[in-house]
């Protein structure tokens, strides 16, 4: 699903080159986003219901607030950490692309310029990271409405997820079927009910709008979706592991 992307909204946070050896340790609470290109490998990614075997030449998608344990005999490795302000993804996926030399040598490249820091850098590394993106799109695209019977319906939630007053059926409606098949299908495709995607979509949302500074906790809880304040401090805690206050608390050290 990540690959397949077309339109995603990205704020880039950090990019480091690792060169690691025996590694066996657990990632839990992350909150971005990580894209790597594999220069060297031989590690295992697992979740406890999935393992991913990473070998050379592979590109590695982690979501936000997915855990899992990293297990490696050799990792070598450039990634870029970031978040999306309009998608929520809870899959790893991974891939070996067809011509690893011109991956390798944007990874190289953003790399390069992030630890550079000249004057415009975010922008030079934004630009560098979009052709990365394109690069992996072009190896993993394939039309959604003709491989996702919910396709339709998957697009209008995730443009209208901040409406308040959203419902599952109203969501259903948009691929033609009754509420239970698009439940059930949606379960099978995303591995989450159509409700706990709306949820995380929001506040993943409101993460962002928290990080801008701009808004009060009400307001983020307003633009989110959120009518009652309460609710939404209840599962914001729930999804994050800490309170909205909590957060921005944080985020501001």
């Amino acid at each position: 699903m990540f690959f397949e992307k077309e339109d995603l909204t990205i704020k880039m946070l950090d990019v480091i080159e690792l060169d690691q050896k025996n590694i066996n340790m657990r990632n839990v609470n992350r909150n971005f986003n990580a894209l790597s290109f594999r220069i060297s490998a031989d590690t295992v990614l697992d979740t406890g219901d999935k393992k991913y075997q990473l070998a050379d030449n592979s590109i590695c998608f982690v979501p936000a607030y997915v855990e899992y344990s990293r297990i490696s005999n050799k990792d070598k490795l450039i990634v870029v950490h970031f978040n999306t302000t309009n998608y929520f993804f809870n899959e790893i996926e991974f891939f070996k692309p067809h011509q690893p030399e011109l991956l390798a040598t944007l990874f190289k490249e953003i790399l390069y310029y992030w630890n550079a820091k000249e004057n415009g850098y975010i922008y030079q590394c934004t630009s560098i990271f979009h052709k990365i993106l394109y690069e992996c799109h072009k190896e993993n695209y394939s039309s959604p409405e003709n491989i996702n019977p919910i396709y339709p319906s998957v697009k209008f939630l995730e443009n209208n997820f901040k409406n308040p007053n959203i419902t599952i059926d109203e969501i259903a409606k948009q691929s033609f079927m009754s509420t239970v098949y698009f439940r059930k299908l949606f379960r099978k495709i995303y591995g989450i009910s159509p409700i706990k995607y709306v949820i995380n979509l929001r506040i993943k949302y409101a993460i962002n709008l928290i990080e801008t500074e701009y808004y009060s906790l009400y307001e983020v809880s307003k633009l989110s979706g959120y009518d009652d304040y309460s609710y939404f401090s209840s599962e914001f805690k729930r999804i994050t592991g800490i309170s909205p206050s909590k957060y921005l608390y944080n985020y501001k050290l």
